[in-house]
């Protein structure tokens, strides 16, 4: 595989993170009873998440919601659906509210995106009332993009991401996107066009009422591998089948040009060494980490998508291999299982750019029982006789 890598500018550096603590209270919060939703109505809205986030894939939530109930009627439905790229997280709260899982866990290595699950799911009321004080202007587009806080239980960052996050471009939070209308707003589409308050408070509340259901048992500001040995760690009484993780990380052919905008370091990333560099993904290097993770050392089910590149499915560092292959001492000592890797190509609709958008095919890569993962037109096995 050959991935072209940005030139990084000279002496660049990565700016101090945005605040956003680890979790929302001092440590992750318990496994509880999951109890009904104030209001059931909100959980068939027909858009669940207030944030527009850049690669967003129409149509995953209901094929991942589908692979999902496929599984449990073997292994039993999932106690816990991690998303450790949370971003929009519109997978995670569909499935959460129609009870395909029962409980959901959020997790985010942009400090300005866990900040806005966390605030969002545990003090709902304040960013409700803050959101509708605030006025959209382009004044304060400005304001907000120079804002910055080092407070880590500042509360005012989940408004500078909800508002950056409807007033800009494509809902680019970081770099060089400008605001929606441009900066002489006389586009027809004003800078408040995708900030419809009425409409955004039911989104809130729909998010808070899943943390108060203990639907959503916690916000995480951890990259995806911290985030996914973390969920081992405090929730072991899953292990192994009650717990899935949905990975949809940044894309392979596309992290360059994609990621390289719209989650630009000189924006808000963590230090590099805090192991949150960005550019680990647009020069690759991530992608081979997770990969290897994922088919040595993950401890629990997980599903993965990806924009179909070839070499995905034909570089044994990635996932060309048709079983999970632990070390001997990685079986013994972790309890890895060597479950088998089913690969499928499924039609979605991106949302990424105007020149993306329309359908694409995306590789669905899984450890759910292979018995479960369908083959039709619309869960299509890949040619290759090893990628099954």
């Amino acid at each position: 595989m050959t991935i072209r890598a940005p030139v990084r500018p000279p002496g660049h550096r990565l700016s101090p993170p945005a605040a956003a603590p680890p979790t929302i209270h001092a440590t992750p919060r318990p496994i509880a009873r999951v109890v009904a939703l104030p209001d059931a109505t909100l959980a068939s809205m027909r858009y669940q998440s207030p944030l527009r986030y850049p690669g967003a894939k129409s149509g995953a939530t209901r094929i991942i919601g589908e692979l999902v109930a496929l599984a449990s009627a073997s292994i039993g439905r999932p106690h816990l659906f991690v998303e450790p790229f949370a971003g929009g997280a519109s997978t995670a709260l569909r499935l959460a509210g129609a009870g395909v899982v029962d409980r959901i866990l959020l997790a985010d290595a942009d400090p300005l995106v866990a900040r806005f699950w966390q605030v969002a799911a545990a003090d709902t009321d304040w960013l409700i009332d803050r959101m509708w004080s605030e006025p959209v202007t382009l004044d304060r587009w400005d304001y907000w993009r120079s804002w910055t806080s080092t407070r880590a239980d500042d509360r005012d960052v989940a408004m500078k991401c909800l508002f950056l996050n409807r007033t800009t471009f494509s809902g680019i939070l970081h770099g060089r996107a400008g605001p929606i209308g441009g900066r002489q707003q006389k586009s027809r589409y004003a800078i408040d066009c995708r900030f419809n308050k009425q409409a955004l408070e039911q989104r809130l509340r729909f998010i808070g009422h899943l943390y108060a259901a203990n639907r959503l048992v916690d916000v995480w500001h951890k990259d995806w591998q911290v985030t996914v040995t973390d969920v081992a760690e405090w929730y072991p009484q899953l292990l192994p089948n009650r717990v899935v993780a949905y990975l949809d990380p940044p894309y392979l052919r596309n992290s360059a040009r994609l990621y390289g905008r719209s989650f630009d370091p000189a924006g808000g990333y963590a230090p590099a060494h805090a192991g949150l560099d960005p550019f680990a993904w647009t020069e690759g290097s991530a992608h081979y980490r997770l990969a290897e993770y994922l088919r040595r050392r993950a401890l629990y089910r997980w599903i993965l998508s990806y924009d179909h590149h070839p070499a995905l499915t034909t570089d044994p560092a990635l996932y060309a291999a048709g079983r999970m292959t632990p070390t001997d001492q990685e079986k013994a000592e972790l309890g890895v299982r060597a479950w088998h890797i089913s690969k499928r190509l499924v039609d979605l609709h991106y949302s990424v750019t105007t020149t993306d958008r329309g359908k694409q095919e995306e590789l669905l890569i899984t450890t759910l029982p292979s018995r479960s993962v369908p083959v039709s037109h619309r869960f299509r096995p890949l040619a290759s006789p090893r990628a099954t």
